[in-house]
């Protein structure tokens, strides 16, 4: 009886495909054996399962990994696997369900543009050849199935960011129109406050040449009335001058009057 044909689950692809990416980025291009350790590890813990040379060399085909380990060198990776018992316990997970692990969309592009050997019709195809047409074929609708899956993720992102740019910029227009109104009322009040400041200045002017002129008149008052002062004081030194000859006189007449009295008594 023939052997079951192997064949993977979307999950286990799309698991597999950043475990083989990792473990060849890991390991140098002439350390092999730590590249295959690693590599069986995780194809080991996204099927359950641990194969055989043939089945590993496929999945590194249809992932585009061009290491060619020795034969040895494989026999003695799946031995060290085998002996380790890393292989878990667990079922091989249903197709159906949606894997968690995260899929590097650079790392399926390759798998995307492989293209798919030429068929003739009426040839059959040899089940290794078979097997590995439809490794990669799985490889294809599965990085398909994630371009889709991002591909939506991206639209949403699109409409999410448009929304916030719509409302961007209706807050823009409206911040906008505050700051012009904000500008206008600003020209405005300046305008007022240079005008107020132009009638105080004028006013400061008109109210220091007023000043001036009252400040002259008061000179010209004080001279005037220190000049009339001293008029008036010469005219009632002289009033009193007069006044003392007159009361002079008027001694003397008194004087002589009562001179000529006592005579003509006598």
């Amino acid at each position: 009886m023939a052997r079951p044909r192997i064949s993977f689950t979307d999950a286990q692809m799309r698991g597999m495909i950043p475990v083989a990416k990792a473990a060849d980025g890991n390991a140098s291009p002439y350390d092999n054996g730590r590249f295959l350790d690693e590599f069986i590890v995780g194809v080991a813990r996204c099927t359950g399962r641990i194969y055989g040379q043939t089945t590993y060399q496929r999945l590194l085909d249809a992932f585009q990994i061009r290491r060619r380990p020795s034969a040895q060198t494989w026999s003695k990776a799946i031995q060290r696997a085998h002996a380790s018992g890393i292989a878990p316990t667990a079922p091989t997970p249903d197709p159906t369900t949606a894997l968690t692990l995260p899929v590097d969309q650079q790392a399926l592009v390759p798998a995307v543009a492989t293209p798919a050997p030429q068929l003739i019709v009426g040839q059959q195809i040899p089940n290794d050849e078979l097997l590995e047409l439809k490794t990669r074929v799985q490889v294809a609708e599965t990085a398909l199935r994630d371009a889709y899956a991002r591909i939506s993720g991206l639209e949403a992102q699109r409409a999410s960011l448009l929304d916030r740019a719509t409302t961007a910029e209706a807050a823009a227009r409206v911040a906008g129109e505050q700051i012009e109104n904000e500008r206008i009322e600003h020209a405005a009040l300046v305008k007022a406050l240079t005008d107020r400041l132009g009638e105080l200045s004028a006013t400061v002017t008109r109210l220091s040449g007023l000043e001036q002129h009252l400040l002259l008149q008061t000179d010209a008052l004080r001279q005037d009335l220190g000049q009339q002062r001293d008029r008036y004081k010469a005219r009632a030194e002289a009033a009193e001058k007069a006044l003392a000859a007159e009361r002079t006189q008027s001694d003397a007449m008194r004087r002589i009057l009562g001179n000529r009295a006592l005579s003509q008594e006598s």
